[in-house]
């Protein structure tokens, strides 16, 4: 018997360092995400071999619509014009599942939870540290990434994108957990306040010189409403002075190039996306139900391109999440994901009920919760749900608002505990 409890506690102690760790690094490249993922889900399937847990995980409040959605995936390889990119995009859905149940697993206590979210805020950090440091140094201190971006009339501009290499990756990552580090900043202990708003803060200036439309739309609006839900005004004043400093900041290249445009619309999403959405609209109107195959939409796209569209031999993203979805596994596969995000949401508006005796859970929540606002805003202008560690983001905020809901839920003990 003290063989099985050393065993079991060395496992649940490995998962959680590797959630921790995972939330912490992410942001530095794709394989140090993958190890520490790697080794969480090991733990865990080895507590739920070892421990019998399989019912648990499949009581999950989420586990049946992402059965459902892997469902849909896996039906869409009908009409997949390459089944081994679409038997690639499955292990990438199982991928991206299984880390949400993981940090549903995990933060199964209060210092759990404080945990996680000091690793996620450490990640913050890192951005906004090497961001600053690209900037200054005028590459980045890890990759060597130079910031720099050539505009469609040739001229360049400052464009920070960190470790990333790409502003697009930077902004995602920002607009997703900067809003989690004013939550914190606004509940925590008094002396890490400023600290944290400062971090909150710090993160909107990158976010505004990624010059990612989308990014900076997400934060501002995803601010005010961390701050109702919060009631606190700081938040809206954050979000109001990263508006102000966008509006202040325009490159005179950018100015010239926007002037150029005949509409907002165009503005906003430049002539290239709306090609890219046409092409994606071709895609649901050809395969409305079932969609043209789980991760094919850059190689099915030529064949749905629009005149003028030079891309003849391998497509782009959608560049917006919603289109790629309902292209690539057709309208069942987004009324799937329209399922989760109800749900999601449910769970956001569960914690948030409990702020009066839970003040840190339901903060935490509120800040994750801004932050899929954001995610799902930018993620009209970008295919954030597609890119390697972004939908990685969305998986996490999606575990950690499921966790706040049960942690929400659980009654505490005789210690105060739950």
């Amino acid at each position: 018997m003290a063989r099985e409890a050393i065993l079991k506690d060395a496992a649940s102690r490995v998962q959680y360092a590797a959630v921790v760790a995972f939330a912490a690094v992410r942001p530095l490249g794709q394989a140090p995400a993958e190890i520490t993922l790697g080794i969480g889900l090991a733990a865990w399937a080895f507590r739920a071999v070892r421990e019998r847990r399989g019912s648990q995980i499949l009581s999950n409040p989420l586990s049946g619509l992402l059965l459902l959605w892997f469902l849909a995936a896996l039906a869409s390889m009908l009409n997949s014009v390459d089944p081994a990119a679409s038997l690639h995009g499955l292990r990438k859905l199982v991928k991206g599942f299984g880390l949400c149940l993981l940090v549903v697993d995990t933060v199964d206590s209060l210092d759990a939870l404080r945990g996680v979210v000091a690793g996620a805020l450490l990640g913050v950090s890192l951005i906004v540290g090497d961001a600053f440091w690209q900037w200054a140094a005028g590459r980045d201190l890890i990759y060597g990434r130079v910031p720099v971006n050539v505009l469609p009339t040739g001229k360049t501009i400052l464009r920070l994108s960190a470790m990333f290499g790409h502003s697009a990756s930077l902004a995602i990552s920002l607009v997703s957990w900067s809003p989690l580090a004013i939550a914190a900043g606004l509940a925590g202990a008094r002396r890490w306040r400023p600290w944290l708003l400062g971090l909150g803060g710090l993160a909107a200036v990158v976010l505004v010189f990624s010059r990612t439309r989308g990014g900076i739309i997400g934060l501002v609006c995803a601010l005010p409403l961390l701050g109702w839900w919060m009631r606190s005004w700081i938040p809206a004043v954050m979000g109001a002075a990263a508006a102000a400093l966008q509006a202040l900041t325009v490159p005179p290249a950018v100015a010239e190039w926007a002037a150029t445009m005949p509409t907002l619309l165009h503005r906003l999403t430049e002539p290239e996306r709306l090609m890219y959405w046409q092409a994606a609209l071709r895609m649901v109107q050809a395969h409305p139900l079932l969609g043209v195959g789980v991760n094919t939409f850059v190689k099915a796209y030529p064949s749905y391109r629009v005149a003028g569209d030079p891309y003849a031999a391998l497509g782009p993203y959608a560049h917006n999440q919603y289109l790629q979805v309902a292209a690539e596994l057709g309208l069942v596969g987004l009324a799937v994901f329209a399922a989760v995000l109800v749900r999601l949401f449910l769970a956001l508006r569960r914690g948030l009920a409990g702020r009066s005796e839970r003040p840190f859970e339901a903060a935490v929540g509120a800040g994750v919760g801004a932050g899929l606002v954001g995610y799902l805003i930018l993620g009209g202008l970008e295919s954030s749900l597609f890119y390697g560690r972004g939908s990685l983001i969305f998986w996490m905020m999606a575990g950690l608002l499921m966790a706040i809901e049960a942690l929400v839920a659980r009654p505490r003990d005789a210690h105060g505990r739950r």
